[in-house]
């Protein structure tokens, strides 16, 4: 598993960096879905979330900043991409991860009404990192 920095900026965001050894800049998967990804940028306190729903933006315009949302809830988190990143083919845009939460997700009434367990392809968001797609929350 890759070495990680935390950026705490100003605006309250907290930026995961992602730090690649010399080894793992070797046996780098290009391939791989996640290999472009430089940073997780949450824009709320993660410790207070049981579980994350991720999004795979195809249409991203840029490699990084936030990302636009034209779904239900609140983003709560993105992912950065390298400065090499490629492009997708045919739309020449990128492809990033976004995190949200929808309205009744546990958060938004831990005891009341919408108390229920986390989405089916809910991820605990302790457990993502830049490259690292996240484990399933407890239950």
């Amino acid at each position: 598993m890759s070495k990680t920095r935390t950026i705490e900026h100003e605006d309250g965001r907290l930026e995961i960096v992602r730090v690649l050894s010399p080894d793992e800049m070797e046996n780098w998967d290009r391939d791989a879905p996640l290999a472009y990804e430089k940073s997780i940028v949450w824009l709320e306190d993660t410790r207070r979330l049981d579980y994350v729903r991720v999004a795979e933006v195809t249409k991203a315009t840029s490699r990084k900043g936030p990302l636009r949302w034209k779904g239900s809830g609140r983003v709560v988190g993105y992912s950065v991409l390298t400065r090499d990143a490629p492009r997708n083919p045919n739309a020449k845009t990128f492809t990033r991860r976004l995190f949200y939460l929808k309205v009744g997700d546990r958060d938004s009434d831990p005891y009341g009404e919408y108390q229920h367990s986390p989405p089916r392809h809910a991820v605990d968001p302790r457990t993502i990192l830049p490259g690292i797609a996240g484990q399933p929350p407890m239950r």
